[in-house]
């Protein structure tokens, strides 16, 4: 098969994927839920918020609560330095200051209530998507930012 007919055949199987999901595309839906937290983000910023939003839809593919919490605190223990004992001190410090209103949060706490959302909000925008999101790369381009997402698609099984 020559190079020309690989990009066809690449084509055929990304817009047949993506009319089985409602036509939208990955990087759209990804998009889609980073827009409450997007503003004012440079590059790094964008670009962690992404790779946050990835770990939430991957974390929301898991259908169990025990596996999702699981997921989810894997994933905070790879993103932040400290570990579980120590966030949730910050957790529960924040949770019995006497002045909540004034304190800045811990990130430890902005991250796992981000993350938190994000899951949330895959699941009540894309409840029927299974895609795995398994890697993403962002440009910056002269018109913005250019999510490029790779994905696996599940194979199910009939009986």
């Amino acid at each position: 098969m020559g190079k020309a007919s690989r990009r066809k055949h690449q084509q055929r199987l990304q817009k047949s994927t993506q009319q089985k999901y409602g036509g939208v595309k990955l990087s759209d839906a990804i998009d889609h839920l980073c827009k409450p937290y997007d503003d004012d983000l440079g590059f790094e910023g964008f670009r962690n918020l992404v790779g946050l939003a990835v770990t939430a839809w991957n974390i929301a593919l898991a259908t169990d609560v025990d596996t999702r919490v699981q997921k989810m605190q894997d994933a905070l223990a790879k993103a932040l330095p400290d570990d579980r004992l120590y966030w949730a001190q910050e957790a529960s410090n924040v949770l019995s200051a006497p002045d909540i209103g004034h304190a800045e949060p811990p990130d430890s706490v902005i991250m796992t209530t981000i993350l938190a959302d994000l899951v949330h909000r895959k699941d009540e925008l894309y409840p029927n998507d299974e895609r795995v999101i398994v890697d993403f790369e962002l440009n910056h381009t002269a018109r913005g930012y250019h999510l490029k997402i790779k994905s696996l698609i599940p194979k199910r099984v009939d009986n």
